[in-house]
C-alpha cells in the first residue's frame, strides 16, 4: 500500500497530514459516510479533528492534555475552520473513571468523560472514542447518538474495552483491521450502527470493575 509507505517519511504525522491515526478501510468508511449536514462528536483530538471539520457541519472534539489541546487549536484557526468547538476537560484526582495506563494513576477522567451529558440525546449522527477512558466514553456517548448513528471505537482489539464493548452487543457491527498511517502494526476500529428503536436495557452500567485506557 503506496500511501502506508508514504506515511513513513520524515515529517510526517497525523495531526501535520490532516488525517485521522485510525486503519485505513476505517478512514475511508468515514470519507465515504460523512456529510456536510452531519454534527459529530469526538474524545481525543488530532488529525481525527480537522479531518472530521472540514467534512460536516458541527464538530465537538474533547481533549485533556492542555499542550496537545492547544496545538490543535491553533491548526484548526490557522486552516479557518469555524464549525469545530475543541473543549479542554483536564483530569482531577480520583479513582473513578480511570484509565490503565501508569501515568494517570490516581486520576479522573470524570468531567472529560461527561462532556457530552450537557448535549441532548440523540444529538449526534457520530462519536468518535479515540481518547482516554474509553470505555466511560462509550458509556456517555450511548443515549446521544441518534438512531441509526455511528459510534467508532479505535483499537477495539485491546481487552481493556471489554466493558464498553458489552454494552453495544445489540448494535449492528463492522471491523476494520488492518495497517495505520505512521506505525508498523496493525490494528483494529470498529464502527457500531445504532438500532432504529434501541432495546430496553440498563445503559447505566456502572464500568469500574473492567480495566479501561
Amino acid at each position: 500500500m503506496p500511501e502506508w509507505l508514504f506515511s513513513f517519511w520524515p515529517g510526517r504525522s497525523a495531526y501535520k497530514d490532516g488525517l485521522p491515526w485510525l486503519a485505513f478501510e476505517a478512514r475511508e468508511w468515514m470519507d465515504s459516510f460523512l456529510n456536510r449536514d452531519m454534527t459529530v462528536f469526538e474524545w481525543g483530538s488530532g488529525g481525527s479533528t480537522l479531518f472530521l471539520a472540514k467534512r460536516v457541519e458541527t464538530l465537538i472534539s474533547v481533549e485533556h492534555n492542555p499542550e496537545w489541546h492547544e496545538k490543535i487549536g491553533r491548526l484548526i484557526e490557522e486552516r479557518g475552520l469555524s464549525n469545530c468547538q475543541c473543549i479542554l476537560k483536564e483530569t482531577r484526582p480520583g479513582n473513578d473513571y480511570f484509565s490503565s495506563w501508569p501515568e494517570y494513576r490516581g486520576l479522573s477522567f470524570k468531567e472529560y468523560c461527561q462532556t457530552i451529558d450537557s448535549y441532548p440525546d440523540e444529538s449526534f449522527d457520530l462519536v468518535l472514542v479515540d481518547g482516554r477512558a474509553r470505555s466511560f466514553c462509550v458509556q456517555h456517548a450511548i443515549q446521544k447518538i441518534r438512531p441509526k448513528g455511528f459510534l467508532l471505537l479505535d483499537d477495539s482489539e485491546r481487552l481493556r474495552y471489554t466493558g464498553g464493548i458489552e454494552l453495544l452487543k445489540n448494535w449492528a457491527r463492522k471491523d476494520f483491521r488492518g495497517p495505520q498511517p505512521y506505525v508498523r502494526n496493525f490494528y483494529q476500529t470498529t464502527v457500531w450502527q445504532k438500532p432504529a428503536l434501541p432495546p430496553l436495557q440498563n445503559y447505566k452500567k456502572p464500568l469500574e470493575s473492567f480495566l479501561d485506557r
